[in-house]
């Protein structure tokens, strides 16, 4: 009796996740070892402690690395200025819709391109 594809298939699945090796997340050699069984209550705490601290760093720093960019309000503004149909009114409220969405004012900016803008249109 031969056995179906799948069968062949979910056995090397198996196999592959056997060997694989899984990072221990805390390694702990036999010194820090005995040293952990030996401390009282306290220590033990503040043992655990440092180790959540540590992880914690860690997970904000990498976090840190791979959070995007932040929205540069001024950059889009002057992008969205020069979109052929859009005047003061319209990029006045498109500019008011972006710190509403939480991006920061670009303040002056905004002021500056409805002026170029009203004077070229004159």
């Amino acid at each position: 009796m031969e056995r179906g594809r799948d069968a062949g298939t979910w056995m090397e699945g198996i196999r592959r996740s056997r060997m694989a090796k899984k990072k221990k997340p805390v390694e702990i050699n036999r010194s820090k070892y005995n040293q952990i069984r030996k401390m009282d209550h306290h220590s033990m705490e503040e043992c655990i402690a440092g180790y959540y601290d540590q992880g914690y760093a860690a997970g904000y720093e990498a976090g840190q690395k791979e959070a995007a960019d932040p929205f540069n309000t001024e950059k889009a503004m002057g992008s969205i200025s020069l979109i052929k149909g859009i005047g003061a009114v319209r990029l006045k409220r498109i500019h008011e819709i972006l710190v509403a969405a939480g991006g920061r004012s670009a303040g002056r900016l905004v002021e500056d391109l409805m002026d170029k803008r009203a004077a070229g249109g004159q």
